[in-house]
């Protein structure tokens, strides 16, 4: 080899070695930036013509196991999505109680119970009602409370969701453009520019919005999709949208749309993100908002509802001493002219101020009749109007019966009492609730929506809906598919029969409703969307002039059953007036005029409400909670328990998921990470070759000087 060639060998070895110290220094330099993947030069033999030329760089390259970082990114949505529901239920289970504090459902029983046994022992006094006021309240209020909080949270989450929708597209749109910029430098020969550590960053940001899975191109773009194949980045890029809000309780998808880069227009329909989201924070997010709290509260709906009415059927069969001098019950939604539709039988009683029987109205609904006082039977007529005006004509100048806006009110024109007491044997009924519970004339708790849902109406009575009035139902699953998007709109003449067939032929079979002979109406999924929420999204309809809702008066809809909670309190009539709650039972059975039916020493009625809250009864499935037959304390247990399971399998989930990122980050580290070490000895080992080039170069020089002085 000549000197010249020899030259020409040394000078490609300190450019060589020039560029992987650079390299060596960029590695030390970014040992802590997060993203950077470390770089190593790969040498190559330099030749021309079959001769050797020295070294050459062949590349520098990335360190990038792909393996390991599709690893990193799945575990990275998973952590993201239990941290995020891990929050959330620290936040919910500080602001619901648990059992034994001064919040908890199990709590406000207890103290319900004891202030019924205490006033059970001094069943007239003001206090005993006041006490048991306060601890109705007390319950009343936590219901309330628990439902607000539980709406709060789902609330912010959606707020949350809003948010992160807005950062994920800002994310998919960085990738994209970093996309065009890897792939441009690729082709000008740059493979390990500093844009891919960026993207890369920008990737692990998105996963931790959504799972997402990638795959490289030839040219050192990426393709990017969610965990089951939907476009994210390619050619084009995908846009989510999202304005958040409920209706009707109900939140809506997450729309994804792939749009044009060339000129930021949309490419084909857009369709729901929430069934391909398999991870990451807006998974998690939704899930906590929907099936998590949404579960919460219809099983609270389902505890409230079954409080008022447990409570109230007991408070309508006590008798109040002194009897109060007017009875109003609350909106049931009925229309005048609806059937009848009750049987067996019940008393209206006048008494006087000390428990005297004043007069006394039988009513026998199975006869059709009533009468004053043992004397001539009258006709009651087969309608709720010509009920009331029989009952007014009956009452005559010792009180008024009234049937207005769906609500019974009774008042006397005196200052004498009303009392009402269905017939021990064939007690008085409509859909299954006796006659004072039904119209609601001594209810202790209201909310929202009305606890009793068994109507008494029939398939041939008048839906009482306006022509264009219409309902809307949403068939939702678990995962945020909705298979069933459907509006019913009310016609003219139509019957409650109608309306519920009508309901029927817009779901398809998906989902079937059935008016039963109480009036209620039950809902059945088909197997494909057992695990669905059928939830009404919208109802404009009103019975008449009553103001309640098709869906309301039935309790149609997974989403009505949480309306149950919502502002659940105590009636009106009993928070200004406890003396109103009975705590004594009516004798009207046998009893003549002037005699005392009721007394301020009887406690029988106080000792019936404490049975309330320990004797058993049925509760449906709600929420994730199976149906069950226990005491409300029972359900109330089952209900903190669901909660601590729930949180407790979210918080395993969480470790599990924060281990598994743990892990794969340290192994990506030890793959593409920086090591002072390794680079170190790498620096020594540039440096060695770099001196070793130069002491060529000087050699070739000093031989030059040599043969220059050769004569």
């Amino acid at each position: 080899m000549s000197f010249n060639g020899i030259a020409a060998s040394a000078l490609t070895a300190l450019k060589t070695n020039s560029t992987a110290l650079g390299v060596v220094s960029n590695n030390v330099a970014n040992i802590n930036t997060p993203g950077y993947a470390r770089r190593v030069v790969n040498e190559q033999t330099l030749a021309a013509g079959g001769q050797l030329m020295g070294v050459d760089i062949a590349t520098v390259q990335r360190v990038v196991d792909k393996f390991l970082q599709q690893e990193s990114l799945s575990a990275g949505g998973g952590a993201a999505q239990y941290d995020i529901q891990a929050g959330f239920f620290s936040q919910l289970n500080g602001v619901l109680g648990a059992p034994g504090d001064n919040q908890s459902l199990a709590t406000g029983l207890s103290n319900l119970q004891a202030a019924l046994a205490t006033a059970s022992q001094a069943p007239s006094a003001p206090s005993s009602a006041a006490a048991i006021l306060n601890t109705l309240k007390g319950l009343s209020n936590d219901i309330g409370n628990i439902s607000s909080n539980i709406t709060g949270l789902q609330t912010q989450i959606d707020g949350q969701v809003v948010s992160s929708v807005a950062e994920t597209n800002a994310l998919i749109k960085q990738v994209f453009d970093l996309n065009l910029q890897v792939k441009n430098a690729a082709a000008a020969g740059n493979t390990d520019s500093g844009l891919s550590d960026q993207r890369d960053l920008a990737l692990s940001n998105l996963a931790q919005k959504l799972a997402i899975k990638i795959a490289t191109a030839s040219d050192g773009s990426l393709q990017v999709s969610t965990a089951d194949g939907i476009n994210l980045v390619s050619n084009t890029y995908a846009q989510l949208s999202y304005s958040g809000g409920a209706q009707n309780g109900v939140y809506g998808n997450i729309q994804i749309q792939d749009i044009n880069p060339n000129n930021g227009q949309p490419l084909g329909q857009s369709f729901a993100l929430d069934p391909h989201l398999s991870g990451g924070a807006l998974k998690g997010m939704i899930d906590m908002r929907d099936q998590e709290l949404g579960g919460l509260s219809q099983a609270l709906g389902n505890f409230a509802q079954s409080t008022a009415k447990a409570f109230n059927a007991q408070a309508n069969a006590n008798a109040a001493f002194p009897p109060p001098t007017s009875l109003t019950g609350r909106n049931t939604g009925l229309l005048s002219t609806d059937a009848l539709n009750f049987s067996g039988k019940t008393t209206l009683a006048v008494t006087g101020s000390d428990g005297t029987l004043i007069k006394r109205i039988d009513i026998n609904f199975g006869a059709g009749t009533l009468s004053v006082n043992g004397g001539a039977s009258a006709s009651l007529g087969g309608t709720i109007a010509s009920f009331t005006t029989a009952l007014n004509t009956a009452l005559g100048a010792d009180g008024t019966a009234a049937f207005s806006n769906g609500a019974l009110s009774l008042t006397s024109t005196t200052s004498n009492g009303l009392l009402v007491q269905d017939d021990a044997a064939t007690p008085a009924l409509r859909g299954g609730a006796g006659f004072a519970q039904f119209f609601g004339l001594n209810d202790v708790f209201k909310a929202q929506a009305p606890s009793l849902t068994a109507t008494g109406l029939s398939a041939s009575d008048a839906s009482g809906l306006a022509v264009g009035e219409q309902i809307a139902l949403s068939l939702k699953g678990p995962g945020g598919d909705i298979v069933r998007n459907v509006t019913v709109t009310a016609g003219a003449g139509m019957t409650i029969g109608n309306v519920v067939a009508a309901l029927n032929t817009a779901l398809g079979g998906a989902a079937t409703f059935t008016l039963n002979s109480d009036g209620s109406i039950s809902t059945a999924k088909s197997a494909l969307y057992a695990d669905y929420q059928l939830n009404v999204t919208n109802d404009s309809t009103q019975r008449g002039a009553t103001g309640v809702s098709f869906t309301t008066l039935f309790g149609l809809g997974d989403n009505n059953q949480a309306n149950q909670a919502v502002n659940f309190g105590v009636t009106p009539a009993i928070a200004t007036a406890p003396q109103r709650l009975g705590m004594a039972t009516a004798q009207l059975a046998g009893a003549t005029l002037g005699q005392v039916v009721v007394t301020g020493g009887d406690n029988s009625g106080a000792l019936a409400l404490q049975g309330v809250i320990t004797s058993n009864r049925s509760f449906g499935a709600a929420g994730g909670l199976a149906a069950q037959t226990g005491s409300l304390a029972d359900y109330a247990a089952t209900f903190y328990q669901g909660l601590s399971t729930r949180s407790n399998q979210v918080t395993q989930a969480q470790q599990t998921q924060d281990d598994r990122l743990q892990e794969a980050q340290t192994r990506q580290s030890a793959n593409s990470g920086v090591s002072l070490d390794e680079e170190l000895t790498n620096l020594t080992t540039y440096q060695q070759a770099y001196a070793a080039g130069a002491r060529l170069l000087s050699v070739v020089g000093q031989l030059y000087d040599t043969l220059l002085q050769i004569q």
